[in-house]
């Protein structure tokens, strides 16, 4: 998984994809030679570049995403947008970041063929769409035209089908920050819509059934994410711990000393043993930024370690070894059970 995994602008881009798609009738050509601003989607779906205006053209990947679910809409009338593609299209962070198409449909649907697009210089590769053949479609909104896997079963889908648990628990951790809104100064209203969020899942995960695949990782992933996690490295961290079966952590971690109030990313209170990401966004991108962080960073470690405090710093190189950082864990936390 990349180490972002942030919110995106793909409602912004759907809605205005959508004002600009043509379809064309059958026995029409819609006047198309004299716009040539339109472009070929597939079939008879046209989009009209000219009404793109507010859209920058690094953005075109997405756009052509955005284009070519219309079409697919348009085709395939009960084809609903699923998994990473839904959480995409719901504006949170998908992994990849520009995901695959993928959708799920009531009937059996032949792989669909989507031709290459060429917009100016820019050429996009043909695809093809393998539509998931279920018994029940998955719970859906009608968005902007579209089919939509709901943000609670997408986030359900990717939990239980993901190959890799370490990724859809990090992925998870960073939809639940973001739908929270979690405020480290408002904590207790933070953590009130964190057991709303979880909440909404578990229902969505019931609803499915005991039979559900993928159930009991969708369930271990649920039970220890933690939309206190402010960023893909520090979930990496607490997932670390948790499939290390170490419990008794807290994220964002209050402690107030010398007329100051600090949050730890991750901690024992019990044991005052902190873990503490260090993330290149959180020292800035020019020098004069990184040496104020460092500095202040130094100051923050010494007033937490007179309060009594040990402090473990750890980074995305540790992360390539994740058995030496519980290590270094279970060693501090047994130093200080005595």
């Amino acid at each position: 998984m990349s180490q972002e995994v942030r919110g995106n602008d793909a409602p912004f881009i759907l809605d205005a994809v959508e004002r600009a798609i043509i379809r064309v009738p059958r026995s029409s050509h819609h006047g198309l030679t004299r716009r040539p601003t339109a472009v070929k989607i597939a079939g008879r779906t046209h989009l009209d570049l000219s009404l793109l205006t507010d859209i920058d053209m690094s953005r075109l990947p997405e756009v052509v995403l955005a284009a070519r679910l219309y079409h697919l809409a348009h085709t395939h009338h009960a084809m609903v947008v699923t998994g990473q593609c839904a959480l995409w299209a719901h504006g949170y962070g998908s992994d990849p970041a520009l995901p695959p198409i993928t959708v799920a449909a009531s009937s059996a649907i032949r792989p669909i063929i989507l031709p290459a697009i060429a917009i100016g210089t820019h050429t996009f590769a043909p695809i093809k769409v393998k539509a998931r053949h279920v018994c029940h479609l998955p719970a859906f909104s009608d968005t902007r035209g579209l089919l939509i896997e709901s943000l609670e079963a997408a986030q359900i889908t990717v939990t239980r089908t993901s190959p890799n648990r370490r990724a859809a628990f990090t992925q998870l951790c960073m939809i639940g920050n973001a739908f929270t809104h979690f405020d480290n100064f408002h904590l207790k209203d933070s953590r009130r819509h964190e057991k709303f969020w979880k909440e909404l899942l578990s229902a969505e995960l019931t609803r499915l059934g005991n039979r559900a695949r993928g159930r009991s990782q969708a369930q271990w992933i649920i039970a220890h994410a933690d939309a206190g996690c402010a960023s893909p490295g520090e979930a990496r961290v607490l997932y670390e711990l948790c499939a290390a079966g170490l419990t008794g952590m807290r994220t964002q971690v209050e402690v107030h000393t010398r007329g100051r109030r600090y949050f730890i990313d991750c901690a024992f209170p019990a044991e005052k043993v902190g873990i503490e990401f260090d993330g290149r966004a959180k020292y800035g991108d020019n020098p004069g930024s990184i040496h104020a962080s460092l500095s202040r960073e130094r100051e923050r470690q010494r007033h937490l370690e007179a309060e009594g405090w040990h402090i473990i710093r750890t980074g995305w190189h540790d992360l390539d070894h994740p058995d030496e950082l519980v290590a270094q864990v279970r060693a501090a936390l047994a130093a200080r059970l005595g």
